[in-house]
């Protein structure tokens, strides 16, 4: 990579590479030697034409740039990451350009750090915190951000409830949904004998806020990196789209607008004919990226509204006003734009990756997206391309692949429900399937015998847990039903009775897509045949509901979890989520109530959720040993009840990239709570010819 040391001499070379057609790189423009700043030559051009403000204009003040550590290497500017997705992947390329406000490190360690804010601080009790945002850091379109854009887009857009004058439904009210966010985030309150208070946001200056909470939170940090790093909006674009009622007069720069103005206007910027306030403001709120009119943040950002334009490039360029440096100066990102071909046919899709088209193919490790590349197209896909692309692989968090299977410890018909909480029942439903067979079958042999559990690689990660309960042995896994069901001969197309019934002990497996579950069902049919043990199959289109109604046996799913520290709720009954442990959750979202359907939880269940609730407590000088403690408490009850049952090690995450690619670092976690592929800091990636 060509690097200019000195401001004369890059002129020189920029001036003899312009004129002779070629590429010109970092391009220095500052006069002031022991302030070295270097910009795209893309964007140089149009400071020099006059269409854009200088790079010391655009930037934070000199202290507050954020210099980021080098992924792998320096970069050089220039060229595009050609990728491919659908019409309807917000998520695909949101990430891809997302800047939270904290954000988790590169490392694994599940620790937070500052991104868009400058630093962050609690009080000593952890009810007050303190952030600290960049001087002189701006917009896209080249405003300034401050603590009024943080401030506005909590109080107006993510809980205008908590304003009597913005909606008569309360944040904390059935029926409530605020309109320009997905939801109130949890991040932002705290619970105190069953009644919820809501923080409260302050403007200290332009570049300090404080956020108060009623009680101790010691992990708003890590609950905005996963709740609502997003945590703020551009003020001066968005007053003209959030409407305010009658009685507002405190703020003079946010006008008094109605929901059918505010309507209009929205439809007139962005050239739309959005009849519902909410269904505008979720838009252009919640996905705000996907439009280029509304100003960002982030590295890279939209040219035109096409992102679900089939055929069409939705492409996005270098934000001018990114407010980052590599480790030399160089104001990242390094490449020019992101196009990203919009296609909804997986034989396109996968024809096009054969051909060597994309920079970035992500391989679906779950096999049933119909965006990408599937585990069963890969070994196509990389030996077609093998002199041009190579294979990436990241450690994924999910605790196993979708071949587990998940009792409903709470169904409703009490003899099964006796079963289902028998670990005995699972120990037999574990050790009767024959995983090598499941192996070589469903996974082409490549991957191996393993429980749902935590992957190696990540923190926890215990072989012990790993491999309880897989190794194959029909025999003593009739012997344990034999002592919990009534007694069975075995005879072909004949199940087992459950104790003390003429109930068949039959499993009803809700199915979401057959095409995807059917290999796994079919097989663990089979097995689960030879110890008497009915599994039947019920397709459900909306699983989530069941499992809300306490409507279901079992699920084919796994497990996902960075750690139950930072979010919960595969691994806890904390909420209504999860078949495995179905209505204890919703007692405890209830509020510990069983007025509504929730099952109170007893023994090892109640023990999960004490120590959910210790780490949710826990602050002060001792709050990490706590956290600590109680995570692994966590994991020793899941590894001794194995309530999901894992047949097979989780396949890693896989992409194949473009040689030309660079920085595209291997061995990173991809999860939801690292945000996928921003763990990689796209702004880094750049390109070779």
């Amino acid at each position: 990579m060509k690097r200019v040391f000195t401001w004369v001499l890059l002129m020189l070379s920029s001036t003899a590479l312009l004129l002779a057609g070629g590429q010109q790189e970092n391009v220095e423009t500052s006069a002031d030697s022991s302030n070295k700043w270097h910009e795209a030559p893309m964007l140089h051009e149009l400071v020099v034409a006059g269409e854009l403000p200088s790079l010391e204009e655009r930037m934070p003040v000199s202290a507050d740039i954020m210099v980021e550590p080098d992924v792998v290497e320096l970069g050089e500017y220039g060229g595009s990451l050609a990728m491919t997705t659908h019409d309807h992947a917000h998520w695909t390329w949101g990430p891809l350009t997302e800047q939270a406000m904290f954000r988790f490190k590169q490392d694994g360690s599940g620790q937070v750090e500052a991104n868009v804010a400058k630093k962050f601080y609690a009080n000593e009790d952890d009810t007050v915190w303190t952030i600290e945002l960049r001087e002189g850091m701006r917009w896209s379109d080249g405003e300034p951000f401050t603590a009024d854009d943080i401030i506005f887009y909590y109080d107006h857009m993510s809980t205008p409830a908590l304003n009597d004058d913005r909606t008569p439904v309360g944040v904390d009210e059935k029926g409530y949904h605020n309109a320009f966010t997905s939801k109130p985030y949890r991040a932002y309150y705290v619970s105190l004998k069953g009644k919820t208070y809501w923080a409260k946001f302050d403007k200290v200056n332009d570049y300090k806020i404080t956020v108060t909470f009623a009680a101790p939170k010691a992990d708003f940090p890590e609950s905005v990196a996963i709740d609502n790093k997003w945590m703020f909006a551009p003020k001066h674009f968005y007053k003209d789209i959030v409407a305010r009622k009658d009685g507002v007069t405190d703020d003079s720069s946010f006008p008094l607008i109605t929901e059918e103005q505010a309507i209009a206007n929205a439809n007139r910027i962005f050239e739309k004919e959005w009849a519902a306030y909410s269904k505008m403001g979720k838009s252009t709120g919640y996905y705000n990226w996907d439009y280029y009119q509304v100003p960002q943040l982030r590295s890279f950002i939209a040219t035109e509204n096409n992102w679900n334009k089939v055929g069409e490039f939705y492409e996005l360029v270098r934000n001018p006003y990114f407010f980052k440096t590599d480790s030399e100066g160089n104001q990242l990102p390094y490449l020019d734009s992101i196009k990203i071909e919009i296609i909804n046919e997986k034989e396109q899709i996968v024809l096009k990756s054969t051909a060597g088209e994309y920079d970035m193919i992500p391989v679906s490790s779950a096999g049933n997206s119909d965006s990408r590349v599937s585990n069963k197209e890969f070994a196509v896909v990389a030996t077609a391309t093998k002199d041009t692309h190579s294979i990436v692989k990241w450690i994924t968090s999910y605790w196993g692949t979708v071949k587990a299977i998940q009792l409903n410890q709470t169904v409703k018909d009490e003899n099964k429900r006796a079963l289902f909480q028998d670990k005995r029942f699972r120990e037999a439903l574990s050790i009767c399937v024959d995983r090598n067979l499941l192996n070589a079958t469903l996974a082409n042999g490549q991957s191996e015998p393993s429980q749902m559990s935590v992957p190696e690689g990540m923190i926890g990660y215990d072989k012990e847990w790993s491999k309880k309960w897989t190794a194959y042995d029909v025999a003593k896994a009739n012997t344990l039903l034999d002592q919990i069901t009534e007694p069975w001969n075995g005879a072909k197309g004949t199940y087992r009775l459950m104790k003390g019934t003429k109930e068949e002990a039959e499993i009803i497996v809700l199915l979401e897509n057959p095409a995807s579950e059917g290999g796994i069902f079919s097989l663990l049919r089979s097995a689960y045949a030879n110890i008497g043990v009915k599994l039947s199959e019920k397709l459900e289109e909306d699983i989530p509901r069941a499992i809300l109604a306490n409507d279901i046996d079992a699920q084919l799913k796994p497990l996902t979890c960075i750690t139950p520290a930072l979010r919960s709720d595969d691994v806890v009954p904390m909420r209504n989520y999860q078949a495995w442990y179905g209505a204890y959750g919703k007692w405890f979202e209830d509020g510990k109530s069983t007025n509504n359907g929730g099952v109170a939880p007893t023994g090892d269940m109640l023990k999960l959720v004490n120590a959910y609730e210790n780490i949710r407590a826990a602050a002060g000088p001792s709050r990490n040993k706590i956290v600590s403690e109680n995570v692994q408490k966590i994991y020793d009850l899941h590894k001794k009840n194995l309530w999901v049952i894992g047949y097979l090690k989780p396949a890693p995450n896989r992409y194949i990239i473009s040689n030309e690619l660079k920085n595209f670092k291997g061995q990173l976690i991809s999860s939801d709570e690292y945000r996928y592929e921003n763990i990689v800091r796209p702004e880094q990636l750049y390109k070779v010819k």
